[in-house]
């Protein structure tokens, strides 16, 4: 009793906590502050910068083109960097002629087309009765909206002959001959027959014709070995 009044008169006039008297693990330090450092500068030379061997280029170099190893369509040999464009109506000098000297078949009550003295007239009733949809799609997706044109490309560029090229060694450039040639070095070649191998590893099954004829011959051999002994023993 004698110890808690002096306790309670240093907390009340002195501040004290029991935080601050009784908790005290260790010595209070103070505060360590963040302080920057300057880096020592490089003093010995810089590695040479990474190579990437499939692109033949720098590894942290310029951003590789996205179509860098697109390669024309192997059986049609379209390119998709060549796209078909808008074709022109040819223009036919002979028409005018041909369609007022040609033989006439009309039926009533319809009218010759020929006899129409309008061009104008004649080529919009040809275009709307002779024109399929596919045809008029094909023109509205050619033709320009407000003169803006939708930046897709067009329809695909007309198919060339298959023809097999001669087989030629890809150009590398000289500075990338020896990475090439030692990643090359690199690379397993062994010829595998996969349907082979597949079949080759998996277990024989089990013949069920074969298991009975083998049960069968058993049975004949012991009928056999006991009608043998019965005789030897009449």
């Amino acid at each position: 009793m004698s110890d808690v009044k002096p306790k309670l008169e240093a907390m009340l006039f002195d501040y004290g906590t029991t935080n601050r008297t009784d908790f005290r693990y260790g010595e209070i330090k103070e505060p360590v502050f963040t302080v920057y450092k300057e880096k020592p500068g490089c003093m010995m030379v810089r590695p040479p910068p990474l190579k990437d061997v499939h692109t033949l280029s720098d590894w942290k170099a310029a951003a590789i083109p996205f179509d860098l190893i697109h390669k024309p369509r192997p059986i049609v040999g379209t390119d998709p960097r060549n796209v078909q464009q808008p074709c022109s109506k040819p223009v036919d000098h002979l028409r005018a002629e041909i369609q007022k000297t040609r033989p006439r078949l009309v039926m009533t009550p319809a009218v010759s087309m020929d006899d129409i003295e309008d061009p104008r007239a004649r080529e919009v009733l040809c275009e709307d009765m002779y024109t399929s949809d596919m045809a008029k799609g094909l023109r509205e997706a050619v033709s320009p909206y407000f003169s803006v044109r939708a930046p897709f490309p067009g329809l695909p560029a007309p198919s060339k002959p298959v023809v097999l090229p001669k087989l030629k060694p890809s150009y590398v450039s000289p500075e990338w001959r020896m990475e090439s040639v030692s990643w090359d070095n690199k690379q397993l070649r062994a010829f595998c027959d996969p349907s082979k191998e597949f079949w080759l590893a998996r277990p024989l099954p089990k013949c069920s014709a074969c298991q009975e004829s083998s049960v069968i011959k058993s049975n004949k051999q012991i009928s056999g070995a006991m009608k043998s002994g019965g005789r030897q023993m009449n």
